[in-house]
């Protein structure tokens, strides 16, 4: 794509961690190849940690119709660590970070850059528009794009511009690394939030804006949903370990329906505890179904009788997962961290 003044555009670097990913990677190329910013002002570096599918095969089948492309490998194989390399190996004065089972629209390079400018701030991101494959999937989507799913987590839902704790995925000034440091290997999959939290910590500004969506594909089926927000919760308290203040009240409402579990099963020996037991499930069971319904507004009848039952999956997993790490943090379980790779200045 040409443009008389490219020069004067800044120049950004586009990192991909990717793990056989051969199902979505084309798609996801061909998004960040379709931008309306001058090739020549971008780069894209695919950091692979040894896929054992297509997906090598498809990288370089781009990168020979378009040299920008680059694809290194990551022997670390996590997420964080693929980012890391690819950020050491890039040149950009933005980095603009993707996942390989992820697309953007068309603006969104130009988009981010604008903001970035303009506002000043160090990463700016935008709505994390959740895609289901089948009707199980597609309630997912739909349950995770609900604030009653995902509480806090408001780059799924927002539609303003505001400052946020933590974005999806981000678009950072290069500045931004050089000052707090890369991705700390020693939390996935939260290395995000807890990058975002360090520039926060030294007066940089995380910024979310509905112009700059991202649309991902969700997990497929309710066993994997379960086992990504368990790790989600666990590694929530992993953060906090080395910084309290990642810990917000809303954070605690899944641990505290967990917490309540077990008090529910000793209540239910004595006919009194049966009725406020049963009370309670059912206050719970139509928060569910109220918030289904709104969240499958426009879906197929299928999907929506599917999406009251996603929610107890997200709460109960994530404060599984939270409570696992609350038990961790007591044995004193050393999870490392705290010292993140340098970025040259």
């Amino acid at each position: 794509m040409g443009h008389p003044d490219s020069s004067a555009l800044p120049f950004v670097s586009v990192v991909i961690p990717v793990f056989n990913e051969e199902r979505y990677i084309e798609a996801c190329l061909a998004s960040v190849l379709d931008q309306d910013y001058p090739e020549d002002r971008y780069e894209v570096i695919i950091a692979d940690g040894g896929s054992t599918d297509r997906t090598r095969e498809i990288v370089d089948s781009t990168a020979v119709l378009h040299p920008m492309v680059r694809l290194i490998d990551n022997p670390g194989r996590t997420q964080a660590h693929g980012l890391n390399l690819a950020i050491l190996a890039s040149r950009g004065e933005f980095i603009a970070r993707q996942d390989g089972h992820a697309e953007w629209s068309p603006h969104h390079l130009r988009r981010s850059i604008e903001l970035l400018i303009q506002t000043g701030a160090d990463n700016v991101g935008g709505r994390a528009d959740g895609e289901g494959a089948g009707v199980t999937g597609r309630a997912i989507a739909r349950a995770m794009r609900s604030p009653f799913g995902v509480g806090g987590a408001r780059y799924r839902y927002s539609n303003r511009l505001e400052e946020l704790p933590t974005v999806f995925p981000g678009t950072f000034r290069r500045t931004a690394f050089e000052r707090v440091g890369l991705y700390d290997e020693a939390y996935p999959p939260h290395e995000d939030y807890e990058l975002n939290h360090r520039i926060r910590q030294t007066g940089g500004r995380v910024l979310f804006s509905p112009d700059v969506p991202t649309r991902y594909w969700v997990r497929e089926s309710i066993p994997a949903l379960a086992r990504q927000y368990f790790r989600y919760g666990r590694a929530k308290v992993r953060v906090a370990r080395a910084s309290l203040g990642v810990i917000h009240p809303y954070h605690l409402a899944a641990p505290a329906l967990v917490a309540a579990l077990p008090v529910a099963a000793a209540l239910g020996f004595t006919r009194r505890g049966r009725r406020a037991v049963a009370a309670g499930a059912a206050v719970y069971a139509v928060a569910c179904v109220a918030a289904g319904i709104q969240a499958g507004a426009g879906e197929t009848p299928s999907v929506r009788v599917r999406i009251p039952a996603i929610f107890p999956v997200l709460h109960i997993a994530w404060g599984t997962g939270f409570w696992v790490g609350v038990v961790e943090a007591a044995l004193r379980i050393d999870i490392g961290g705290g010292s993140p790779p340098v970025l040259p200045s």
